[in-house]
């Protein structure tokens, strides 16, 4: 499961998208959405994309934090991880990124 807010061209009254068996949008925002779901899903959480929108994910699902190429890396993006067969882009380090997952019962990469 994942939850954002719906980004130009999705919908044209929309404010979330929400992916899970099947795609939903609602009109309420994100910041309204994310926090009723944890009452039926503990281990969803958030991180920080690029633009500094929060992206909402169930821990449980996602791996991370994934380490960054070279040309991945732009100042702004600090690690990754993988969610529903996509790379996620997030400004948190690994270090956050692992904090985060294990806080909401995911299993994160351990460190090398």
């Amino acid at each position: 499961m994942r939850a954002r807010r719906t980004v130009s061209g999705e919908s044209s009254n929309a404010s979330t998208r929400i992916d899970w068996a099947i795609m939903s949008l609602v009109q309420e925002p994100i910041d309204r959405v994310a926090p009723l779901i944890p009452k039926e899903l503990e281990s969803f959480t958030s991180l920080t994309t690029r633009d500094g929108s929060k992206i909402w994910f169930d821990a449980k699902q996602a791996v991370g934090p994934l380490p960054l190429t070279p040309s991945q890396s732009d100042g702004v993006v600090r690690s990754s991880i993988k969610l529903m067969s996509y790379r996620q882009y997030v400004t948190e380090t690994p270090r956050q990124v692992r904090g985060v997952l294990k806080k909401a019962g995911g299993d994160p990469i351990p460190e090398k």
